[in-house]
């Protein structure tokens, strides 16, 4: 009989501890018999984990213990012996679920309940058994329910995700395990719920590349239209109960439908009360997260939404700076502001708007926003005398209103582009720079504003580092000693000691 061991990583080096969890592992696996007791102090060790011993060690020599018995069918079978290693094994596999929800424990515990799984699928305990569809039940029911969201959890599953049978296993057994009570009555379950549905991408380009976890499942194709099925009915259900819920959990609705599912929908055209609702009855994320569903049924459904311009404008202020979606709320505008038939009034009210942010904004937006200035003045040749227009020479004589609501009574046409003049003397070279567009003639071809939206001030303070100066500045007085002349601001106003 071949001789099997079981090593344990241990980067710091093996505490006595570890090396006698090593040494009884190695002899049990290596005993022409199973001994049920050592066996069982394994199983009573992860339910009761000593300080000198990490959780994530004793699971480790489990998962190794447990994939041997399977393959040796050891657990297998109606004898007495069999049925115990059986009992041992479905509690381990308690344990192990218990521990998912350990942030510091979660890897080890999906990684092993994972590899478990794998195994038993090529081994199974009951005869004519093929994917243990009902471990995969047991870890989803888990993470649904418990009492706070299993970040850490959620993040290891998500990777076993990307393989198509782990896929679609979870994304069937999801269904029956939407809570019973609305969304409102149990936010945490309903987010628990909706964070699983986010991993499951089904994004044909993704689907093309993925992998099998289980070998065997490599002989039974994915059958797309079916799971896009079972994504349509799985969502009617959440949106049956997803009625009147918080802020936070409306928005992961909304997020989720976004990037797994409006893609997906038999007949998308039935979100459209939804998602106005959304834009009319919110402001911020959840506003800008509706925008971006509507703009999806307007680009593949050909419908047309009234006041969708007049809310984009009012969505552009200065708080805005400060949102997690910033980024996508440049990338929607961008979008909507294409069309070259747009009106000119329309288009003219969203000029002001952004160069008038510019000169509240941090210094990365200022850029991104003189860039769209300058696009939307290629885009729309006739409101580039702004730029000429003189009789509207700073915010005091604008006739540009501000705080109207409505772009197209904001009077934008009868102003000028004060406000890129101004950037002009911007502290930062590259604001500047790129406000100085209107000095001569247009650039022919549009800014890219892809590359900008991720942008942080400090790639700016790197990229300035790193240019070269034209210009140097030189010293006027010729130095007499070390210190600085004393009409310096320097030493006015502070010693040098």
């Amino acid at each position: 009989m071949k001789r099997l061991t079981v090593k344990v990583d241990d980067d710091t080096g093996e505490s006595l501890a570890k090396k006698q969890l090593q040494s009884k592992a190695n002899s049990l696996l290596n005993a022409e018999k199973v001994d049920i007791k050592t066996l069982k102090g394994f199983v009573q060790l992860l339910k009761n984990t000593p300080d000198n011993m990490p959780a994530g060690e004793v699971m480790n020599t489990l998962e190794v213990i447990f994939k041997n018995l399977l393959k040796r069918k050891a657990i297998a079978g109606t004898e007495r012996q069999g049925l115990k290693i059986q009992e041992l094994y479905e509690e381990t596999w308690l344990l192990l679920i218990e521990h998912l929800l350990v942030d510091s424990e979660s890897s080890v515990a999906v990684k092993v309940c994972m590899q478990l799984i794998k195994v038993e699928a090529k081994y199974p305990i009951a005869p004519n058994k093929g994917w243990p569809t009902h471990r995969i039940r047991g870890m989803l029911g888990t993470l649904i329910n418990c009492d706070a969201t299993p970040t850490a959890a959620l993040a290891n599953y998500g990777k076993y995700c990307k393989n198509l049978d782990v896929l679609e296993i979870t994304l069937k057994q999801l269904k029956s395990l939407v809570p019973g009570e609305d969304f409102k009555d149990s936010p945490i379950k309903a987010m628990n719920l909706l964070s699983i549905l986010n991993l499951l991408d089904m994004g044909k380009s993704v689907l093309s590349t993925a992998d099998y976890h289980v070998e065997s499942a490599k002989r039974q194709t994915f059958n797309f239209e079916l799971n896009r099925k079972r994504l349509n009915d799985l969502w009617v259900t959440i949106m049956a109960k997803g009625n009147e819920v918080d802020e936070k959990l409306h928005r992961q609705i909304l997020v989720v439908l976004l990037e797994r599912v409006i893609n997906h929908l038999n007949d998308p055209i039935q979100l459209t009360d939804f998602l106005m609702d959304s834009l009319h009855q919110f402001d911020g994320p959840i506003a800008l997260l509706a925008l971006q569903g509507i703009f999806t049924l307007m680009q593949k459904q050909n419908i047309t939404y009234p006041d969708v311009y007049e809310k984009l404008y009012n969505m552009l202020y200065p708080r805005m700076f400060h949102n997690k979606y910033k980024a996508r709320l440049f990338y929607l505008a961008d979008i909507f502001l294409t069309s070259t038939h747009l009106p000119e009034n329309l288009v003219a009210a969203f000029v002001k708007r952004l160069a008038r942010l510019a000169l509240q904004s941090p210094t990365e937006d200022a850029v991104i926003m003189i860039q769209f200035v300058c696009n939307l003045l290629l885009r729309h040749t006739g409101l580039q005398k702004l730029i000429r227009a003189s009789h509207a020479a700073d915010e005091l004589s604008d006739p540009y209103n501000p705080t109207e609501t409505d772009p197209v009574k904001s009077e934008a046409m009868n102003s000028s582009l004060w406000e890129i003049t101004l950037l002009q003397k911007h502290v930062v070279p590259e604001v500047a720079n790129a406000a100085r567009f209107i000095n001569s003639s247009l650039p022919v071809m549009e800014f890219d504003l892809a590359p900008l939206l991720d942008r942080k001030e400090c790639n700016i303070f790197d990229d300035e580092l790193q240019s070269k100066a034209k210009q140097f500045a030189l010293n006027y007085e010729r130095p007499t000693n070390l210190a600085l002349p004393k009409n310096q601001f320097v030493t006015k106003y502070w010693d040098l000691i």
